[in-house]
């Protein structure tokens, strides 16, 4: 019997590969299958828009692409200028968009043992479209839910 419980100790969790970056001194996360690539901040071409965090739209290979600044979307201050970030493009079931984020940092490799549930008291924008929240090294990480973000209307 006990093999059979040292056996069970040792079931293996799905992980989860994620993108870490940060905004503002906030850290987040996108999964890495929703990422398809990172690139250095370019100008965009503004549109006429009523929404504040889309920037506007950029050429990325051939393809056009609506640029939107993750940190007014998820309603966070930061003093950053836009020059000195990062576009991470995605793509989803919605399509895809490239987010402004002031800095990527790594890929980190993650369990669901290690996802805890979000906190109620972030701001009503940021708690819609975060699904979980990690601790890493003592850096406290929100999971992006990259469906919640693009899904949610504006």
């Amino acid at each position: 019997m006990s093999e059979v419980a040292v056996l069970q100790d040792e079931v293996m969790l799905p992980e989860q590969k994620l993108v870490r970056f940060q905004l503002g001194e906030e850290h987040f996360a996108f999964s890495v299958d929703s990422v398809t690539g990172i690139i250095r901040w370019r100008e965009v071409t503004p549109l006429p828009t009523q929404t504040q965090h889309l920037l506007g739209l950029a050429n990325l290979r051939g393809r056009t692409l609506p640029i939107s600044d993750l940190r007014i979307r998820l309603g966070i201050v930061s003093t950053k200028p836009a020059e000195h970030g990062f576009i991470i493009v995605t793509e989803n079931e919605h399509g895809s968009v490239g987010f402004l984020v002031d800095d990527v940092a790594e890929v980190i490799t993650i369990t669901e043992n290690d996802v805890q549930p979000s906190v109620s008291e972030t701001n009503s924008a940021m708690r819609s479209m975060v699904s979980g929240l990690i601790n890493l090294d003592n850096t406290l990480i929100s999971i992006v839910d990259m469906n919640s973000l693009v899904g949610v209307s504006e």
